[in-house]
């Protein structure tokens, strides 16, 4: 939690249309604060600004690829992406000992197995 103490949500597939969804309704909850928006290291939004690009103007929280960092200074995690990532991610939120939500669908038996391995060390809701 930060000083203010506002939860901090870390969104990832941030510049998807679900990520940019869920860094405005972060925007208006009460307790509730955007502290790492992350996407893919090829996305051509990195440096940019997640609020600015999901409409809601600048927040001053830039879009980043490195995903560890972020988890680690994080409360939780929002996860709208793809099978591939949401198992990388559970294993990061798994490190960083924090809540993971992931709302990825098609996730095959071996990618679930691998999440619920991943749930020893952290909250995972899927």
């Amino acid at each position: 939690m930060s000083e203010a103490g506002d939860m901090g949500l870390v969104v990832v597939g941030a510049a998807g249309r679900m990520g940019q969804t869920l860094i405005r309704a972060i925007h208006t909850m009460p307790g509730a604060r955007v502290a790492a928006a992350i996407e893919r290291p090829d996305s051509p939004h990195l440096g940019k600004d997640a609020g600015e690009l999901a409409g809601i103007g600048i927040i001053n929280v830039p879009i980043v690829d490195d995903p560890l960092p972020a988890f680690a200074k994080a409360d939780g995690v929002l996860d709208f992406t793809a099978p591939a990532a949401s198992v990388e991610f559970a294993g990061y939120a798994a490190q960083a000992r924090i809540v993971h939500v992931i709302g990825t669908t098609g996730c095959s038996a071996d990618d679930n197995a691998r999440i619920a391995a991943a749930a020893r060390h952290a909250t995972i809701v899927k």
